[in-house]
Protein backbone atom coordinates (compact mmCIF):
# COMPACT_ATOMS: atom_id res chain seq x y z
CA UNK A 1 0.00 0.00 0.00
CA UNK A 2 1.37 3.44 -0.55
CA UNK A 3 0.88 6.25 1.55
CA UNK A 4 -2.57 8.40 0.81
CA UNK A 5 -2.10 12.17 0.83
CA UNK A 6 -2.76 14.29 3.95
CA UNK A 7 -4.84 16.90 1.57
CA UNK A 8 -5.08 17.13 -1.92
CA UNK A 9 -3.32 20.16 -3.40
CA UNK A 10 -6.28 22.37 -3.88
CA UNK A 11 -6.34 23.63 -0.80
CA UNK A 12 -9.58 24.62 0.71
CA UNK A 13 -9.11 28.54 2.18
CA UNK A 14 -10.73 29.39 5.62
CA UNK A 15 -13.23 32.28 4.33
CA UNK A 16 -12.82 31.24 0.52
CA UNK A 17 -16.12 31.78 -1.42
CA UNK A 18 -16.70 27.43 -3.20
CA UNK A 19 -18.62 26.38 -5.55
CA UNK A 20 -19.06 22.59 -6.27
CA UNK A 21 -16.91 22.53 -9.19
CA UNK A 22 -17.67 20.47 -12.65
CA UNK A 23 -18.35 16.63 -12.31
CA UNK A 24 -15.38 14.10 -11.39
CA UNK A 25 -14.70 10.14 -11.84
CA UNK A 26 -16.83 9.31 -9.05
CA UNK A 27 -20.35 10.62 -8.04
CA UNK A 28 -20.19 11.34 -4.43
CA UNK A 29 -23.04 10.70 -2.50
CA UNK A 30 -23.28 11.38 1.43
CA UNK A 31 -24.97 10.37 4.66
CA UNK A 32 -24.77 12.87 7.36
CA UNK A 33 -27.24 14.25 10.10
CA UNK A 34 -29.10 17.34 9.31
CA UNK A 35 -28.76 19.01 13.07
CA UNK A 36 -25.84 18.88 15.30
CA UNK A 37 -25.12 20.67 18.77
CA UNK A 38 -22.54 23.49 19.37
CA UNK A 39 -21.16 21.39 21.98
CA UNK A 40 -20.52 18.44 19.31
CA UNK A 41 -17.04 18.34 18.55
CA UNK A 42 -17.73 16.65 14.90
CA UNK A 43 -20.30 15.73 12.44
CA UNK A 44 -19.98 11.88 11.07
CA UNK A 45 -21.25 10.35 8.22
CA UNK A 46 -20.76 8.38 5.51
CA UNK A 47 -19.82 8.95 1.78
CA UNK A 48 -20.77 6.79 -1.09
CA UNK A 49 -18.84 6.74 -3.95
CA UNK A 50 -19.82 5.29 -7.50
CA UNK A 51 -17.25 5.22 -9.71
CA UNK A 52 -18.17 6.51 -13.78
CA UNK A 53 -15.78 4.71 -15.05
CA UNK A 54 -12.44 2.04 -14.67
CA UNK A 55 -10.23 3.66 -12.15
CA UNK A 56 -7.50 2.01 -9.77
CA UNK A 57 -5.19 3.85 -7.56
CA UNK A 58 -4.93 4.89 -3.87
CA UNK A 59 -7.59 6.79 -1.47
CA UNK A 60 -7.53 8.37 1.64
CA UNK A 61 -9.39 6.08 4.36
CA UNK A 62 -11.48 8.47 5.09
CA UNK A 63 -13.43 11.53 2.73
CA UNK A 64 -12.31 15.03 3.39
CA UNK A 65 -15.70 16.77 4.87
CA UNK A 66 -15.68 20.64 5.00
CA UNK A 67 -18.85 22.93 5.77
CA UNK A 68 -19.84 26.14 3.96
CA UNK A 69 -21.46 28.63 5.25
CA UNK A 70 -23.18 31.70 2.95
CA UNK A 71 -20.96 30.32 0.21
CA UNK A 72 -17.71 30.53 2.06
CA UNK A 73 -16.29 27.61 3.55
CA UNK A 74 -16.33 27.44 7.16
CA UNK A 75 -15.12 24.66 8.60
CA UNK A 76 -12.21 22.15 7.03
CA UNK A 77 -11.64 18.78 6.75
CA UNK A 78 -9.83 16.77 9.48
CA UNK A 79 -5.81 16.47 8.35
CA UNK A 80 -5.40 12.79 7.58
CA UNK A 81 -1.90 10.92 8.02
CA UNK A 82 -2.92 7.49 7.69
CA UNK A 83 -2.18 4.96 5.15
CA UNK A 84 -3.51 4.72 1.64
CA UNK A 85 -6.07 2.41 0.82
CA UNK A 86 -5.99 0.69 -2.60
CA UNK A 87 -8.77 1.00 -5.37
CA UNK A 88 -9.32 -0.96 -8.27
CA UNK A 89 -12.81 0.29 -9.69
CA UNK A 90 -14.81 -0.76 -12.58
CA UNK A 91 -17.61 1.20 -13.79
CA UNK A 92 -20.89 1.38 -11.39
CA UNK A 93 -18.31 0.24 -9.04
CA UNK A 94 -19.70 1.39 -5.03
CA UNK A 95 -17.14 1.75 -2.18
CA UNK A 96 -18.03 3.80 1.23
CA UNK A 97 -15.81 5.84 3.55
CA UNK A 98 -16.53 7.10 6.82
CA UNK A 99 -16.61 11.18 7.01
CA UNK A 100 -16.29 13.60 9.42
CA UNK A 101 -15.62 17.23 9.71
CA UNK A 102 -15.06 18.83 13.15
CA UNK A 103 -17.46 21.53 14.19
CA UNK A 104 -14.45 24.43 14.84
CA UNK A 105 -14.09 27.45 13.03
CA UNK A 106 -10.99 27.28 10.54
CA UNK A 107 -10.73 31.13 11.34
CA UNK A 108 -7.91 31.70 13.57
CA UNK A 109 -8.79 32.15 17.04
CA UNK A 110 -10.96 28.84 16.10
CA UNK A 111 -13.44 27.59 18.91
CA UNK A 112 -16.71 26.33 18.01
CA UNK A 113 -18.58 26.77 14.71
CA UNK A 114 -21.26 29.52 15.39
CA UNK A 115 -24.74 28.32 15.34
CA UNK A 116 -26.86 28.08 11.93
CA UNK A 117 -27.07 26.81 8.90
CA UNK A 118 -24.16 25.22 7.14
CA UNK A 119 -23.92 23.45 3.77
CA UNK A 120 -21.46 20.07 4.13
CA UNK A 121 -19.50 18.87 1.10
CA UNK A 122 -17.26 15.95 0.38
CA UNK A 123 -14.26 15.69 -1.43
CA UNK A 124 -12.51 12.53 -2.66
CA UNK A 125 -9.25 12.07 -4.19
CA UNK A 126 -7.60 9.27 -5.87
CA UNK A 127 -3.99 9.29 -6.93
CA UNK A 128 -4.01 6.93 -10.00
CA UNK A 129 -1.95 4.37 -10.45
CA UNK A 130 0.85 4.90 -12.86
CA UNK A 131 -0.76 9.01 -13.00
CA UNK A 132 0.76 12.06 -11.84
CA UNK A 133 -3.34 13.80 -11.85
CA UNK A 134 -4.93 13.65 -8.83
CA UNK A 135 -8.99 12.62 -9.68
CA UNK A 136 -10.75 15.07 -7.62
CA UNK A 137 -14.94 14.49 -7.13
CA UNK A 138 -17.19 16.23 -4.72
CA UNK A 139 -20.64 15.46 -3.31
CA UNK A 140 -22.95 17.55 -1.66
CA UNK A 141 -24.46 19.77 -0.79
CA UNK A 142 -25.97 18.16 2.11
CA UNK A 143 -27.48 20.49 5.16
CA UNK A 144 -26.49 21.28 8.25
CA UNK A 145 -27.86 22.91 10.95
CA UNK A 146 -26.21 23.78 14.30
CA UNK A 147 -27.79 24.69 17.34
Amino acid sequence: MNPAPTNSTDRLGCGQPFETPGDGVLTVDGRFPSTASGTDRAVTGTVEVTSRRAVRGVVSPGAEVFLVRQGAVAAVPTAQDLIGVQWDLAAGDVERLPGDVPLVSCEPAGGPVPAGDYELYARVVIVPDGGTDRLVSFGGPWPLRVT
